[in-house]
């Protein structure tokens, strides 16, 4: 129906191994089954116990992949490599650089762990672990080429996909036989390592008629030599690998990992970030970077549905559709084509579709939605209210006032209040939404960024961080922040005139298994003119309440502060460090609010 003629099947993980290997049995007997899974968004409220698992047989394979040659679709397969194969591991543990160091040791002190500690085990939460195939064993390599063998023999795509994502290096930089390899085959580093097991995979699979695809990982210590990436990381990987003659599959996170949330209210448990239709429909997948030579080396692009959080097929269906429609168009559509206000037209027939073939497909494009938006001269804020319905009717409610209000223009609010939206069709009512917000003397006031937040989290830009709203949901609520990969965050705000200061505070979020980590520090500058601004003395307390919320005030030494401008740095944290997920990235950090009080 949406014509997409490829299916990236993911078999392999940390959490367990979904693909039935006839020489290796315990990959499934063993890897192919977990003692428990944390309860919620990491890093979870606990550990449901429940021994967890199941895989695809060879039988079953073969009967999938004909159902689909017969719909013109392709199967490409997807074996994790070097990283993500504690799975591997706790079914044969001599894949690992250390074999006797229990999986236990490398799990996450703040997720709750189910059952037996000791040995190798798949992992029970997600994220990224040490304990990695090891490159310096001749074993792994024989290993991992006769898994492929039969790889090979079920799926008959010219590509096999090799992961080659989020490989940490920790344990080969400890590890004897990977520090030998690098000295026997003149590797300056862990990355060249890597390189160097992606490309002694490809030259495999090159020699049985087949090419490779991998994560855009795989760029970092040289590029193997026919490999097609797969751009995740936002769309760089996929600009440098095009620039370099390598095909490129597009898959940036923001805008088409459909597992992130496409509602701006109250949603089921997702991983994060927000990914609405029409932010889908939006995208170009070239690169205005790339001349029209480069450019023939984009293939395509990928939506991405990874299941942590998605325990039911009819989850899967919430989230696939109709996002799935409005990439389709954005793939098969020239550019010059593409009309949204077209596109939502046709929706209520798509919609109808969907309801003769008992889909899920989610509403959140109907929903009754609410942004923030500067008001005039910098007084305060606007509430804004919306809904793509065209019948219907919008009103609100302040909290000091029990009248129900009907909607006509954005609500002005100048004071700590909580708002109340609702949308009736005809009689009834069909949604409800609630905003809360924290006035301050920030609150609304002009702010300026020095560098712009990454593009995968960029909020409504600098008014994001004042306009009084407070982030209590944490990444499930991803569009309320800010963030940052590896950069600091650096604001100038203009109270309007000179008035005294107190303390400042700034709202973000740590979660470490997602990379995101607390600011390493602040630094604080005040001026009356906005040109010369001087240092501020101040104690800092720092705390964590709630989701991961960090609060961190910064109370002035003397009290009788005054100013107009302030001047904020939030120093990122920098590289992650050994043995923590991510361990040599950049840290995330990620920016909610900024209270001047």
């Amino acid at each position: 129906m949406h014509k997409f003629n490829t299916f990236h099947w993911h078999l392999t993980d940390d959490q367990g191994w979904r693909i039935e290997i006839k020489k290796y049995p315990k990959l499934t007997s063993v890897g192919g089954w977990r003692n428990g899974t944390i309860i919620g968004r990491y890093p979870g409220t606990g550990n449901d116990n429940l021994h967890y698992g199941g895989f695809y047989t060879q039988a079953e394979i073969k009967e999938i992949v004909k159902y689909a040659a017969q719909r013109f679709i392709t199967i490409i397969p997807e074996i994790e490599m070097p990283g993500h194969a504690s799975a591997a591991i706790a079914a044969y543990p001599e894949l690992s650089c250390f074999p006797n160091e229990p999986t236990f040791s490398f799990f996450p002190k703040q997720c709750v762990w189910s059952g037996d500690t000791t040995g190798k085990q798949v992992q029970q939460t997600w994220g990224v672990f040490d304990d990695v195939f090891c490159a310096g064993k001749e074993n792994t390599f024989k290993v991992l080429q006769d898994v492929l063998d039969e790889v090979l023999t079920l799926f008959p795509s010219r590509y096999i996909h090799i992961g080659g994502d989020e490989c940490p290096k920790e344990n080969w930089k400890r590890c004897a036989q990977c520090q030998q390899r690098m000295k026997d085959e003149h590797l300056k580093d862990e990355h060249e390592l890597q390189s160097y097991f992606i490309q002694r995979v490809e030259k495999y699979l090159n020699g049985k008629g087949r090419r490779i695809i991998g994560w855009d990982e795989i760029l970092e210590g040289g590029l193997a030599p026919n490999a097609t990436v797969m751009s995740w990381r936002g769309e760089q990987g996929g600009i440098d690998a095009a620039k370099q003659n390598h095909d490129v599959i597009m898959t940036p996170g923001n805008p088409v990992y459909f597992d992130h949330s496409q509602s701006t209210n109250e949603d089921s448990v997702t991983i994060g970030g927000y990914n609405p239709i029409e932010k889908v429909y939006a995208y170009e997948p070239i690169p205005k970077e790339l001349n029209e030579d480069q450019a023939k080396h984009i293939l395509g692009a990928q939506a991405n549905m990874w299941a942590e959080y998605m325990a039911y097929p009819s989850k899967v269906e919430y989230h696939l559709f109709p996002r799935i429609a409005a990439l389709s168009e954005v793939l098969w559509s020239p550019k010059e084509s593409k009309s949204w206000e077209n596109f939502q037209i046709r929706l209520n027939t798509l919609f109808k579709r969907y309801d003769l073939m008992k889909i899920n497909y989610s509403k959140a494009y109907f929903d009754l939605k609410t942004s923030v938006l500067p008001s005039a001269n910098y007084n305060g804020v606007q509430w804004k209210l919306e809904t793509k319905l065209k019948s219907g009717m919008i009103k609100y409610q302040a909290d000091d006032n029990k009248k129900i209000s009907t909607y006509l223009l954005p609500v002005k609010v100048n004071k700590s209040s909580v708002l109340k939206g609702f949308f009736y069709n005809g009689t009834k009512l069909e949604s409800v939404v609630t905003e809360k917000f924290h006035f301050n003397k920030a609150t609304g006031k002009k702010i300026t960024l020095t560098k712009a937040a990454s593009p995968n989290y960029p909020g409504d830009g600098a008014f994001t961080l004042v306009n009084g709203v407070i982030n209590e949901k944490g990444l499930g609520k991803s569009r309320e922040f800010l963030g940052f990969s590896g950069d600091d965050c650096e604001v100038e705000i203009d109270l309007g005139n000179i008035t005294d200061v107190k303390n400042v505070i700034v709202h973000g979020l740590t979660e470490k298994g997602s990379w995101i980590y607390p600011h390493k520090n602040i630094e604080l500058k005040i001026s009356n003119d906005g040109e010369n601004f001087n240092d501020v003395s101040f104690d800092v307390a720092t705390e964590i309440v709630g989701n991961q919320h960090l609060r961190t005030s910064l109370i002035l030494k003397d009290e009788k502060t005054t100013t107009r401008y302030l001047k904020i740095t939030i120093r990122n944290y920098g590289t992650i460090p050994s043995g923590m997920a991510g361990a040599g990235h950049k840290a995330w950090l990620f920016v909610d609010e900024i209270e001047v009080n």
